[in-house]
């Protein structure tokens, strides 16, 4: 084989796993952004009385939390 050839197919493969990488990379690190916002939203819902209302917007999402109603016992 001419080594031009095997050196032009390495250097396509490596490409394409650099992308794979990268692109993985990108996802977990979202995928983990994701996660430590929903644990942040989950203490500070954990700590509001009952009753209390929580509305959280992001990236144009927005979540809206109603926290039991005022008198209840945490039973459902």
């Amino acid at each position: 084989m001419d080594p031009a050839v095997v050196l032009a197919a390495v250097t396509l493969a490596l490409g394409y796993l650099v992308r794979v990488l990268c692109r993985w990379s990108h996802e977990h690190s979202e995928i983990r952004k994701t996660e430590l916002v929903q644990q942040g939203l989950s203490d500070r819902v954990r700590s509001l009385p009952a009753g209390s209302r929580i509305v959280e917007k992001e990236r144009g999402r927005e979540v809206e939390i109603v926290v039991g109603t005022p008198g209840s016992n945490g039973l459902r």
